[in-house]
């Protein structure tokens, strides 16, 4: 049996690390939204190289549950936003190449912090082992 101070050093590492894991998860899930919102980008320009003409009226969504009617002027073109103040213009498949770079990073992350993720499990698990010993 494990003295008391041990004890409690067992269980303040194994918050410690519960807490850096459970922000582990919530930058995972962050990270999964937005990588489902990029797919969602790429099947939408990819429908628009498949037959989008100019002036077809679409959809626009701008809040919440509301969208307003409007006409696509220049189908071949879309707007980026590369920053919160910097916009460019790129051609459908320019914009599709951009963002299968953004998708490739995302899955990047997803794969690291799932790794991350199982190692803290792991630990995780190895210090609970350690405190039920020390508490038997």
């Amino acid at each position: 049996m494990e003295s008391n101070q041990d004890y409690q050093e067992n269980l303040l590492r194994f918050r410690y690390i519960k807490d850096q894991r459970d922000m582990l998860q919530g930058q995972l899930e962050i990270i999964n939204a937005s990588l489902a919102n990029l797919m969602n980008t790429k099947r939408t320009i990819e429908n628009l190289k498949e037959g989008v003409n100019q002036d077809d009226e679409i959809l626009v969504p701008i809040g919440g549950l509301v969208n307003i009617k409007a006409s696509i002027k220049n189908p071949e073109k879309v707007l980026l936003a590369i920053t919160q103040d910097v916009i460019i213009e790129k051609d459908l498949d320019g914009a599709i190449q951009f963002l299968d770079k953004l998708i490739e990073q995302h899955n990047k992350q997803v794969q690291f912090l799932g790794t991350q993720l199982q190692n803290i499990d792991i630990n995780l698990q190895e210090i609970s082992q350690q405190i039920q010993r020390g508490y038997t």
